[in-house]
Order: structure tokens, then C-alpha cells, then sequence
């Protein structure tokens, strides 16, 4: 996330490379959205075709894009102070859109999801009624840092070492083994998982990654393990046709299961290690990461999330069998992508414009005091 954390070079510029990973990350969870919107999954019990093979196979390669948002937090916010000013605007921006979408779809005469009282409580409370259950987590994680921080500094690498693996012993070992759901278990759509990357990728920053702390390494653990994933997943699927390990053959794709998590980091440690060159493209990169937060938000509002899909396949027709489906993908997801990102830009402005104007509003007042 831009929120908690400065991912700036010696030179005071933010780093290109973990800037073009936030913004390939998006992208990947843009992908994944569209992928379960177009039914372009399988369906653990039921017979597969081509295409949703396929589909399995790209969500192989992006299942790790929320884990490494994640990681890339707590690489940088553990080397941070804790700013409750940081939080203040990324709740604004939250609420920027929660409350605004409604009442614009209604001006284009499109009703909003909410039909009562509670459901409306999700515009206004939606950290608290869960709107996005990646906000949710993440402004939790955000709120324990010092607390995360303090843990980073206090304990020596052994037994900071010693929590880590059973931490993950926990969250990722078992889970990824167990063929039946264990009630502690939230697939990694919680903020106990983002706990635990948080306190990996803090670690990862104090004391590295030992051999896989490479570009070569990473990138071979990225795609070993989605190969992984994308293996297992096909496997598990033909078993769950015969009416068997209905459960299980889901959870290579949850975000805790343990070749996700390695998959994230392979992607994680690549990027790290990987160097853009500065210029213009570096620049731009910058100037758009921040805006991808925007993207989330708008494009997994309650009342947009199950809607974009449709809108674009006027644009660019239904969704296609066999490998038409990645361009289509594509297609929409880049279109997704930039309008959204326009939009954020726009709301960045307005940010920028109202601070100054507060900022000169308080500078007034003070002089005028004295």
C-alpha cells in the first residue's frame, strides 16, 4: 500500500522496482476477480473444460499478488514510525469512495446494492462491516505495527526465527495439509495471516532471505511454485469429481497455503533484487503506484464489484472459450485498470488541493492568534 510506508532509495526517490511490483500486483488481483466473475474457474465436484483449466492456470501465476502487497508493507512500514495521519487519509480515502459510488450510480439511474438500513451501514462503517475484507485486515495491521515493530527490535534473530516457524507451522503447515477445514482457518482473508507476512517480510528486512535472496532465486521460486499450485490444484480437481476431498481441492489456491506463500515470496525477492533503470519510465511507475489503491477500491465496491464485468462485455463481447480468454482478460482488465486509475487521480487532486487548503487555513489562524 502507498499508506505506511516509504519505499524510498538513498536518493529520496521512492524505489521503482517495489512501486512496479504494487502496480503488478493490482493488476494480478484484478485478474482474479475477473477470472471468478467470468466463471472461468473450476468448480471442485464438478467436471472441468478446457477454458477453466486454463483459467486455473492464470490464477496460478496471480494467487500471490495479495500476499505480496503484504510483504511489501511490512518491508518498508517495519523500518517506520507509526503516524496516525497516515491512517486518517487512507480512511478518508476509503470513505471517498464508499459514500461517493452510491449516489453517482443512482445519478446514472443504476440502484445501489443496499435496500435497508444495515446494508447502508456498509458505506459508512466499512472497515468495521468488513466492505472489503482486504481494508479491513489491512487497517488492523496497520493500527499493531509499532506493537510489530517493537517485536522486530526486541528479539534476537533465534527466537525471532523461533515465532516465525510456529507461526507458520500454524497458519500455513497445517492448513495447506489438513484435507478438512480446521475452524481456525480463514484461507488467509484475515489480518492474523497479514500478521504473520508482516513479521516475515520484516525479518526478510533485517536479516535477508539467506540464499533465495536473489533475482535468479526468486524468480525460480515464483514459478516452481505456481507450477506447484497449478499442478496440485489439477490434480485435486479430478479427485473431487468422484464426490471426493470437495474441501481440499480448494486450498492450493488459499492465500496461507504453503506454495502460495512461497510463490509470493519468489516474487517478492525477484523484484527486491531487480534494479529499474532511472529515467522517465521510473518516474512514471512512480507517479502510478500511488493510484493503485483506487483501483481496489472502486473496482470491489459492493455496488461495482459484480457490475464491471458485464459493462465491459458490451465493449468487448462475452467471455470466450480456450485461449481467447487471456486476451479477453486482457482486454478488460486493462480497461478496468486505467479508467480506475484515472478516477484515483482525480481524487488524489482533490486530497492534495483540500490539504493545502487546510494547511493555509491553520497557518492563517496561527498568525492570526498572535
Amino acid at each position: 500500500m502507498k499508506n505506511g510506508e516509504r519505499t524510498k532509495n538513498g536518493k529520496g526517490k521512492r524505489q521503482a522496482n517495489f512501486e512496479l511490483l504494487r502496480i503488478i500486483s493490482m493488476f494480478m488481483v484484478v485478474s482474479l476477480h475477473y477470472l471468478s466473475h467470468a466463471d472461468a474457474l473450476t468448480v471442485p465436484g464438478t467436471e472441468a473444460d478446457g477454458t477453466q483449466i486454463f483459467g486455473d492456470f492464470l490464477e496460478s501465476l496471480s494467487i500471490c499478488a495479495v500476499n505480496v502487497y503484504v510483504l511489501i508493507t511490512g518491508y518498508f512500514q517495519s523500518q517506520s514510525d507509526f503516524h496516525p495521519r497516515k491512517l486518517i487519509r487512507l480512511l478518508a480515502e476509503i470513505l471517498f469512495y464508499t459514500l461517493l459510488i452510491p449516489p453517482v450510480l443512482m445519478a446514472f439511474g443504476i440502484h445501489p446494492e443496499a435496500q435497508n438500513v444495515w446494508e447502508r451501514w456498509f458505506w459508512f462503517f466499512p472497515v468495521s462491516m468488513e466492505s472489503y475484507w482486504f481494508i479491513t485486515a489491512y487497517v488492523f495491521l496497520f493500527i499493531l505495527s509499532p506493537l510489530l515493530n517493537e517485536g522486530l527490535r526486541a528479539l534476537p534473530e533465534k527466537r525471532m526465527r523461533e515465532v516465525l516457524l510456529l507461526l507458520l507451522f500454524f497458519y500455513t503447515v497445517l492448513p495447506s495439509l489438513s484435507p478438512v477445514k480446521l475452524t481456525t482457518d480463514r484461507g488467509g482473508y484475515d489480518f492474523g495471516w497479514f500478521i504473520v507476512l508482516y513479521l516475515l517480510s520484516g525479518y526478510m528486512r533485517r536479516y535477508g532471505a539467506g540464499r533465495l535472496d536473489s533475482a535468479r532465486s526468486g524468480a525460480v521460486l515464483y514459478f516452481a511454485s505456481a507450477a506447484g499450485v497449478f499442478a496440485l490444484t489439477a490434480l485435486l480437481h479430478r479427485i473431487s469429481e468422484g464426490g471426493r476431498l470437495l474441501y481440499y481441492a480448494s486450498v492450493p489456491f488459499h492465500y496461507n497455503s504453503f506454495l502460495v506463500l512461497t510463490a509470493s515470496v519468489g516474487l517478492f525477492l525477484w523484484t527486491k533484487n531487480t534494479k529499474v533503470k532511472e529515467g522517465r519510465g521510473a518516474d512514471f511507475i512512480r507517479a502510478l503506484s500511488p493510484l493503485t489503491l483506487g483501483v481496489y477500491l472502486i473496482h470491489e465496491n459492493i455496488d461495482v464489484r459484480d457490475r464491471w464485468l458485464p459493462a465491459l462485455e458490451k465493449v468487448f463481447g462475452g467471455v470466450p472459450d480456450g485461449g481467447l480468454l487471456l486476451l479477453h482478460m486482457l482486454l478488460c482488465c486493462t480497461a478496468l485498470f486505467a479508467c480506475c486509475l484515472a478516477v484515483d487521480f482525480v481524487r488524489e487532486k482533490m486530497f492534495s488541493l483540500a490539504a493545502r487548503i487546510f494547511r493555509r487555513g491553520k497557518k492563517n489562524a496561527v498568525i492570526s492568534g498572535k
